[in-house]
């Protein structure tokens, strides 16, 4: 898919992608926000394979730039979640290696994804990331999510995020 003259592909987490994934979680600017690279890369491995989040290798101009998944989050006990229609899927994002970062990559990528979520019946679609992760928030902004709500819980401040396919299709 070509958005905004960049060509953003994406890849099913495969075996051969695990090395590649505990690296990118290893690294600092991943770590600070996902937590522990191999907790996190059994959970990412598990929820592939078990069909609980679809895990995808997203490139840039062919080249490998980070992990996204969907999920839907009224299938856990995401308290923030429980008066989310059962259909709305979440979506995570994180941009691997650390010379791609603030270059604009996870909103081209976050835009590209959310199309195909939206090519396949999703009305609305939801992230939440960490209210403190500034840089996060500011990508999700411009691939078009706004803020409507905050859970604060023992872990912190979640800031709520939403992109409806109607702003979506008056955006792009």
């Amino acid at each position: 898919m070509r958005t905004d003259g960049v060509d953003v592909s994406f890849l099913s987490v495969a075996d051969n992608h695990l090395s590649m994934l505990r690296g990118w979680l290893s690294e600092p600017h991943v770590r600070q926000w996902w937590g522990d690279p191999d907790k996190e890369l059994e959970s990412i491995r598990d929820g592939c394979a078990s069909g609980e989040v679809e895990g995808f290798i997203f490139h840039v101009d062919g080249e490998p730039a980070g992990y996204i998944q969907s999920w839907t989050p009224s299938q856990y006990d995401e308290p923030w979640a429980k008066d989310l229609p059962s259909d709305t899927p979440g979506v995570d994002i994180f941009v691997g290696p650390p010379e791609m970062t603030g270059k604009g990559i996870a909103a081209l990528a976050l835009k590209a994804f959310a199309g195909r979520l939206f090519e396949n019946g999703a009305a609305r679609i939801v992230i939440d990331p960490d209210a403190g992760n500034r840089r996060a928030v500011r990508a999700y902004s411009k691939a078009g999510f706004v803020p409507f709500g905050e859970w604060i819980d023992e872990s912190g401040r979640t800031l709520l995020m939403e992109l409806t396919r109607t702003e979506f299709e008056r955006n792009s």
